[in-house]
């Protein structure tokens, strides 16, 4: 997967972004990544998994694996279990709108990158996900 910078302008695959539509990366991580940690609020991580489970949007063909260092092999391909469902990370995205209607684009391997690696991300994507905000689809 590609490394990008929180908050900086959304690439990894533009053309499904609609046309005037400010669209910015939030959670892009890879090997050697340096990025804020802390605790994540229990109902954003809630809310991120379903979100993940059911709204997962920007479906790739292949899986990306996590690259950051881990205590224990995480398997692959790393995922989720959500309710019942177990959810596969690394081969989709999740597209959530903040308050001023900015789309905020995460691979959907955010949530392992939460849970496992204490990644915290912008407040921003937090109360977005939190208050269940999903990108319109298009």
């Amino acid at each position: 997967m590609t490394r990008y910078e929180d908050g900086s302008p959304y690439a990894y695959s533009p053309g499904t972004v609609p046309y005037g539509v400010e669209a910015v990366n939030v959670g892009w991580l890879e090997k050697d990544s340096e990025f804020p940690r802390g605790e994540a609020p229990a109902e954003f991580v809630q809310s991120l998994a379903l979100l993940c489970r059911d709204d997962s949007r920007n479906a790739m063909r292949g899986l990306f694996p996590c690259q950051l260092p881990h205590q224990q092999d995480p398997g692959y391909p790393v995922s989720i279990t959500v309710g019942t469902r177990e959810v596969v990370l690394g081969n989709a995205e999740v597209r959530v709108v903040d308050q001023n209607g900015r789309w905020l684009i995460a691979p959907n391997l955010v949530h392992h990158y939460v849970t496992a690696h204490s990644y915290l991300p912008p407040a921003e994507f937090v109360e977005a996900v939190t208050a269940r905000r999903s990108a319109p689809k298009s």
